[in-house]
């Protein structure tokens, strides 16, 4: 847009609720942005101390990390809203996130995949406490849900800022200004719908209360187990199970 067509306002009276309204949804669109970034540190941080993390309360991680999302997301959002930013550090933040967000994700995704390999294997040299058997599981199923969370969240945010440039260098009609803001405003029902389908219990629920809405879940391939003499394997699970019980008591003195 250029400043020939931009409104100039002299005066911000009887102008609050627009004010506020378009702060509003500005700080919902970064709160997104800077949110998403956010799960991918404190995943990362919770692989980082996989010995305690999930025993020990760690309050103030999440606190720092809500604080800094919404430090980030107000400055931003009242930058926008009073033209203190320009349109190169607008789309900054959201593709600057999105690279971060995907490295991270893949990063510690295949880090705790190697150690959950590693914890099943029946002749592996290293002991895995039953703390760390707990967070590299925690870990998993909060990366599985976070995968759909993610990829419906970035593609939310390329799709709304690339409509964004598109429609400030006016290079698509003006009127397509009603898909981008559909698609952000309507951007909780899929999250809702992601976040539904990641917890077996709510999407078995879901799906009986919409029959028509089933899909055809995909057959999991079968796992080739590695065979082990018998007297090993009923050896090394003596061992497992006292060290689980050993473990266990300690956990809770």
């Amino acid at each position: 847009m250029t400043l020939k067509k931009m409104l100039i306002i002299e005066s911000f009276d009887g102008l609050e609720l627009l004010l506020f309204a378009g702060f509003l949804q500005w700080h919902y669109i970064f709160t997104i942005v800077f949110g998403i970034l956010a799960v991918c540190i404190e995943r990362t941080v919770a692989s980082m101390l996989i010995n305690n993390y999930e025993t020990k309360r760690q309050t103030w991680i999440a606190i720092l990390l809500t604080l800094a999302t919404q430090l980030f997301a107000i400055t931003v959002s009242c930058g926008v809203i009073f033209d203190k930013i320009g349109i190169i550090a607008f789309n900054v933040p959201w593709i600057i996130t999105s690279v971060i967000s995907v490295f991270v994700f893949f990063t510690i995704k295949r880090l705790n995949e190697d150690w959950q390999r590693e914890i099943e294997h029946p002749r592996r040299s290293k002991v895995f406490t039953v703390s760390q058997r707990f967070q590299v599981k925690e870990n998993l199923r909060a990366l599985r849900l976070g995968k759909r969370l993610i990829i419906s969240t970035l593609f939310t945010m390329v799709l709304c800022g690339s409509g964004v440039i598109l429609l400030i260098f006016e290079l698509v009609p003006p009127f397509l200004c009603h898909l981008v803001e559909n698609c952000l405003f309507l951007n909780p029902f899929l999250i809702c719908l992601v976040t539904m389908y990641s917890n077996p219990a709510w999407r078995d629920e879901f799906q009986k209360a919409f029959p028509c809405l089933q899909t055809i879940r995909n057959k999991k391939k079968q796992e080739i187990a590695t065979v082990e003499p018998i007297v090993d394997l009923k050896t090394n699970l003596e061992m497992e199970t006292d060290l689980y019980f050993k473990q266990l008591s300690e956990s809770w003195v």
